[in-house]
């Protein structure tokens, strides 16, 4: 039985990571205009990809720009070779960074120092909607100061996001020290997990702000978080006001 679908409701990104999640083998096949790519999945992991004229990672590079598009996922289909030895995880970090690296590259250097200039936190809370998008039983998300105060932030309902920062700032602060106290390095993220409810945090790149991340437990998924909390805070980093 074959999943299809438009990639337009749901982003190829969270595909992957679902399909991957599965450690199953499959087959998908995405289609846009003229353009076709196939990905084969085994053991949860891209293990082979092909194009009309090219196959192995670079192919998942591309098709992570497609915005649009029809997907066709049909599981129980072996790979028919093994072209790719990356972790899913860093094909979609080197995926977002490229195409990061391709938007700067087609800027202007006066555009460049406008937005620079005048990035404001509605481009992050931009970013924030669009994370919502792509974790399953989303609540909310903030970027907040070490201060407490609130730089950004996104709800998927009446949540007043701005009235709890100060109190889970003190808690993150709390587990820094204890953490810095046993000697065990640098915090990469802190899970909190509820009866109802998974509360992420993660610091950004300077490490002065953080990015905090709020599902519902039932449909949440904690893989799912850590990963587009990777992938958002360096996107969040780079917008954050100068």
């Amino acid at each position: 039985m074959a999943i299809q679908g438009h990639l337009g409701e749901m982003g190829l990104a969270t595909l992957i990571q679902l399909t991957c999640q599965e450690a199953t083998q499959a087959r998908l096949t995405l289609r846009r205009d003229d353009q076709e790519a196939v990905l084969y999945f085994d053991r949860g992991n891209i293990v082979h990809a092909l194009s009309a004229d090219q196959e192995g990672k670079e192919v998942v590079y591309r098709v992570l720009t497609w915005k649009d598009g029809e997907f066709r996922l049909e599981m129980g289909i072996p790979p028919p070779a093994r072209t790719i030895e990356t972790p899913w995880s860093a094909l979609l970090m080197e995926g977002l960074h490229r195409q990061d690296e391709e938007r700067w590259e087609t800027l202007d250097a006066e555009q460049i120092q406008r937005e620079e200039e005048f990035a404001m936190p509605e481009n992050m809370n931009d970013i924030l909607k669009e994370l919502s998008g792509q974790v399953p039983g989303f609540i909310a998300a903030a970027v907040v100061g070490m201060d407490g105060l609130d730089i950004a932030e996104y709800a998927a309902g009446p949540v007043d996001v701005e009235s709890i920062n100060a109190q889970m700032t003190l808690l993150f602060k709390l587990v820094d020290g204890a953490v810095d106290k046993l000697k065990a390095g640098v915090i990469e993220d802190y899970l909190l997990t509820t009866e109802k409810a998974y509360l992420l945090i993660r610091p950004l790149s300077d490490r002065n702000y953080y990015l905090g991340i709020v599902a519902d437990r039932k449909s949440g998924n904690v893989g799912n978080m850590r990963l587009n909390s990777r992938i958002y805070a360096e996107r969040l980093s780079k917008a954050m006001p100068k």
